[in-house]
């Protein structure tokens, strides 16, 4: 909706592309400077990094609050994702009281499953981290996008083509080496 008009949509992929790289140098900015300001001690959540003291407190009380109250906006078009309700139109009260009851629940146990995960998985930040980006983030990024363009783009040259399926054998690798190298080195860590 936001490329309605052809104008827009041709000057979409040269604008996505030069957000991307915005998105990508900031992140490196950012990285680079929260190792060189605390050095190898860095820890996985950046607040607990912060030297002792009132304003240390402060920002990190704020972080929290901030976390608590953006949980919701977060977790909402994942419980929609996960939850679809088959809540039709003309359906009786009794019916749609139900339906609702059912997805409520569904999305409570999800919520507790996932109180139930960040609690014992606490002292493991990084790793949690780094299977959530293995597992999810390399196939989002690099396998699922170049297998919709192969099946929606039917006229695209063998190339093109075979670079996607390219992209996505390395995208396989990637999550395999690192979900792996996760799982193996789980204990060693610990930020506790």
């Amino acid at each position: 909706e936001a490329v309605y008009t052809p104008e827009d949509k041709a000057k979409f992929p040269a604008l996505n592309t030069r957000v991307m790289w915005c998105i990508v140098i900031v992140y490196c900015f950012f990285a680079t400077t929260c190792w060189a300001a605390f050095g190898e001690g860095l820890k996985t959540a950046m607040t607990a990094s912060l030297p002792p003291g009132a304003l240390a407190t402060a920002v990190q009380i704020a972080y929290s609050i901030a976390v608590f109250f953006t949980f919701p906006l977060q977790v909402f078009p994942a419980l929609e994702v996960t939850l679809k309700t088959g809540v039709k139109a003309g359906t009786t009260d009794h019916d749609y009281d139900s339906a609702i009851f059912r997805r409520n629940l569904k999305a409570s146990f999800l919520v507790c499953c996932l109180g139930f995960i960040a609690y014992f998985a606490q002292d493991y930040l990084g790793n949690v981290a780094s299977i959530l980006g293995s597992a999810i983030g390399v196939p989002v990024a690099l396998i699922c996008p170049n297998l919709m363009h192969n099946i929606l783009a039917k006229d695209i040259s063998l190339c093109t083509r075979m670079m996607n399926y390219g992209v996505v054998c390395i995208g396989i690798i990637a999550f395999v080496v690192a979900s792996t190298t996760t799982i193996l080195n789980w204990s060693s860590g610990a930020e506790g």
